[in-house]
């Protein structure tokens, strides 16, 4: 059996692995977020109350209500998840793999909190240049990026315990290779690439299972989908869950991969909706579209004989 959770852990990713059959967990990226966003506030009120909308929002903007009152005025009531709680909650002390799609800080808030509080074996990490401006970062986030910074910049194997490891794609090794992992991207090209555009860079992984697909292909933009439709396209043929990439906005959208692989379920994981949000593009192709922000965790599981259940934690 394997289950895949998707955490609704508002403008970032995180999800979760669980490979049953031989109890290792992956987790690929975190975000630990405490409230949502003023913009995603607003911008849920504006899609589910029609009253007394401009009066509203103008109180709230003027700091006379809060983000609890106007959500509540919506009839909102989705928590976003904190995923060490979530971790905490499903009894899962041990993290087998971490993988970190790529450095951009919305999938890396809590890094520092997870590596200091579970048992982590292995992180995946790229190698980069990348610099964050930290004068916007929360004091907590600059923890999780100096933490972040000495495990992408050691030239050690190993650090506090913790095996480092930087598979590309085409890599093969006794784990993911178990695991039914396939690493479709980056290569050298594509880590180039992000050196103007981190989101060139990361990972996309391809997971199979009793004949049951799934891609979580991170940030993924234009340049890593057009190698992966030169390269993998009847690897991607037929997905069943497929996680939008780069938040479902247009960005991380590429026709002619989507027509490819014409996912059944594509989960959008998403605070802010940019005015650029794909989601009905990626309607024309996927039987269903569902986002954290209305339906907040969603947990597949595949069943010994491919059978594909879900449970999410709300109705909407």
């Amino acid at each position: 059996m394997l289950k895949i959770h998707f955490l609704n852990v508002g403008h970032g990713d995180c999800c979760l692995v669980e490979f049953i059959d031989n109890s290792r967990v992956a987790m690929i990226d975190i975000n630990r977020t405490a409230e949502m966003d003023k913009n995603s506030v607003k911008e849920i009120y504006e899609s589910s109350f029609q009253g007394e909308q401009d009066i509203n929002r103008w109180l709230f903007e003027a700091g006379v209500i809060n983000s609890s009152v106007l959500l509540e005025k919506a009839g909102y009531d989705i928590q976003l998840q904190d995923p060490l709680e979530y971790l905490k909650n499903n009894n899962i002390t041990s993290i087998f793999r971490y993988i970190s799609t790529h450095p951009h800080i919305d999938h890396l808030s809590g890094f520092h909190d997870l590596i200091t509080n579970l048992n982590i074996y292995n992180l995946w990490i790229i190698k980069n240049s990348y610099t964050q401006d930290e004068e916007k970062l929360t004091e907590s986030q600059k923890k999780d990026w100096k933490l972040y910074k000495k495990f992408c910049d050691t030239s050690n194997n190993e650090i506090d315990g913790i095996t480092v490891i930087r598979p590309e794609e085409g890599s093969k090794a006794e784990y993911y290779t178990q695991d039914n992992i396939s690493i479709l991207a980056p290569n050298a090209a594509l880590k180039k690439e992000g050196e103007s555009n981190t989101n060139e860079m990361s990972y996309v992984l391809l997971i199979t299972y009793n004949g049951r697909k799934i891609l979580l292909p991170g940030d993924a933009e234009e340049k890593t989908w057009k190698h992966i439709v030169e390269n993998y396209s009847s690897e991607i043929k037929g997905i069943d869950i497929l996680k939008a990439a780069h938040h479902g906005r247009d960005s991380g959208y590429y026709q002619p991969a989507v027509k490819i692989m014409s996912p059944t379920v594509t989960i959008v994981s998403v605070g802010k909706k940019p005015d650029t949000d794909a989601s009905n593009k990626y309607k024309q192709y996927s039987n269903y579209v569902w986002s954290t922000r209305w339906k907040g965790n969603i947990v597949f599981t595949i069943d010994d004989n491919g059978k594909i259940s879900y449970d999410t934690q709300y109705e909407r």
